[in-house]
């Protein structure tokens, strides 16, 4: 029976690699704030994903690299836990589509990239919304799903 759990832990350690690590960071209110896994190669430690999260708790972004750079699908969070944004880097730069929503989740636009320059239609979804400042009091709503109240 021993022989069999030290086999079994042995793939297990075989199978995810002693090769790679994992960093956590934490806020003062002991939430985790991010969790960044690295590979160990003969440059030193490569950093291949990386996780953030609100200091509420949920998760506020998750993306992977590649050489330094970003690179693969990325997205992000609202603190309500609503997706905020997702897309694709490719070698660092935005590329293929990259689509945002509103924080209630409904879709606001989708953009297409080539190579970190905008290509093609953009496509925007409104939603009908009153808008308060930080005081409360009722403000003219922005012209874009990024923007609360416009200031004058």
């Amino acid at each position: 029976m021993l022989k069999i759990i030290i086999n079994t832990l042995f793939i297990i350690s075989f199978a995810f690699g002693s090769d790679t690590s994992r960093t956590v960071e934490t806020y003062n209110n002991g939430n985790i704030s991010s969790i960044s896994y690295h590979k160990d190669n003969p440059d030193g430690l490569e950093l291949i994903k990386q996780e953030v999260f609100h200091m509420t708790g949920p998760k506020s972004m998750v993306g992977t690299f590649k050489n330094g750079f970003r690179e693969g699908l990325w997205t992000f969070w609202y603190d309500n836990g609503n997706k905020r944004l997702e897309g694709f880097y490719k070698n660092g730069q935005k590329d293929s589509l990259w689509t945002y929503w509103y924080d209630n989740g409904v879709k606001a636009t989708e953009y297409f990239y080539d190579n970190k320059t905008k290509d093609g239609k953009v496509l925007e979804w409104h939603i009908d919304k009153e808008c308060w400042d930080q005081n409360g009091n009722e403000c003219e709503c922005g012209d874009h799903w990024w923007s609360e109240c416009d200031s004058y």
